[in-house]
């Protein structure tokens, strides 16, 4: 069993910088487990420490339920794939995916075995006989994740491996070690500061920030219930609008009022729960950039939408994402392909309140 355990894990530097604070995080058997947030967040430090080559301050980890604080990395059963690959320019693909078997002496006989079975799950068997200079970035990243592979290990580890591929074969890479998962069944933490290759490969996301776990969930989850205003900014491509402004409640309803007057959105029935105690009180509200749509008349509809100034258009094929000023400040939409905004021009909007989130100024938490 795989299972990986951290438990009031924290790493100090010297003079006191606190890179990883009481990170508390269960991985199940099995399970493939992103880490996710912007750089110097302690995403790569932690998975550095569950592999023993960061040295923890306080706290324990485990692994398949073996405290292994104390244990050198080479004694934790785990393999480790690096974003620079790591590769021994001097040997074939061959060598490079066998070298750490041969250092533990298994048989010849064995070795070979494995490393053209992980060739062939990877579908880099013709490249055995080449040396790294030879190969792309992408027969490179899968030499690296081969030599992982012939390890047999409970746990691997992978460290931004997609971060120095181009952005299409960092897509076909994702499918890939999605893929590989499936085929291995076996425990993955995966590192990266791109939320979409957390959307897409997680079965769980873990969202950090300056060294504070912010949300541990499944991918939706994340997405449509994020705890705060962090992770409701950080998860999603374009990123949540945030805008301050005021609850102000009226004759029956609730309104959410921005700061400069021009936004007055009505709070339907159903998404009123938890508002009650902050009328009157100053709130964010976080709106997706598909909650807003083009309103066809270009006609505002009192407390569904708002005007506000096109200052970009980005055509993106099948949507158009377009930014705009309402209130001095910046909103993204995304529209569908056939919207027609100008840019420099005035555009309507309608919003979609019923999944509008909001939040504390003070504390940033989501407010239910």
């Amino acid at each position: 069993m795989a299972r990986v355990d951290l438990k009031q894990v924290k790493k100090v530097y010297p003079g006191g910088v606190e890179a990883v604070k009481c990170a508390d995080l269960e991985i199940a058997d099995k399970e493939f487990v992103v880490l996710v947030g912007p750089s110097g967040c302690g995403k790569s430090t932690t998975l550095r420490m569950v592999a023993g080559l960061e040295e923890i301050s306080s706290g324990e980890i485990s692994i398949g339920g073996q405290v292994v604080n104390d244990v050198p990395p080479k004694d934790r059963d785990i393999a480790m794939v690096f974003q620079n690959y790591a590769l021994y320019p001097h040997m074939t693909v061959y060598k490079n995916m066998a070298f750490g078997l041969m250092l533990r002496k298994y048989p010849k006989a064995e070795i070979d075995k494995r490393v053209r079975d992980a060739a062939e799950i990877l579908g880099i068997t013709e490249l055995l006989e080449r040396r790294p200079k030879a190969l792309s970035g992408g027969q490179r990243q899968r030499v690296a994740v081969g030599r992982a592979i012939v390890r047999q290990p409970k746990v691997f580890l992978f460290d931004e491996p997609l971060s120095n591929l181009d952005a299409k074969l960092r897509v076909q890479m994702r499918a890939e070690i999605s893929k590989l998962h499936q085929r291995l069944q076996s425990t993955m933490i995966y590192v990266t500061h791109d939320q979409i290759e957390a959307m897409t490969m997680g079965d769980r996301i873990v969202v950090m920030l300056d060294g504070e776990i912010q949300q541990v969930a499944p991918p939706l989850e994340l997405y449509h219930r994020p705890v705060n205003k962090f992770v409701a900014s950080f998860i999603g491509s374009p990123p949540m609008n945030l805008l301050e402004g005021d609850l102000v409640a009226g004759e029956g309803t609730l309104c959410f009022r921005d700061r400069s007057g021009t936004l007055n959105l009505e709070v339907p029935a159903n998404r009123r729960a938890g508002l009650d105690t902050h009328v009157g009180k100053p709130v964010i509200i976080g709106i997706r950039p598909e909650d807003l749509s083009g309103n066809t008349a270009q006609q505002v509809q009192a407390g569904h939408g708002f005007q506000a100034v096109v200052e970009v258009v980005e055509p993106m094929g099948s949507e158009i994402n377009i930014y705009l000023s309402v209130g001095g400040k910046a909103v993204t939409a995304r529209l569908k392909a056939d919207s027609t905004p100008e840019e420099n021009k005035p555009y309507v909007l309608d919003v979609n309140m019923a999944n509008a989130h909001f939040f504390d100024v003070k504390t940033g938490l989501a407010i239910r």
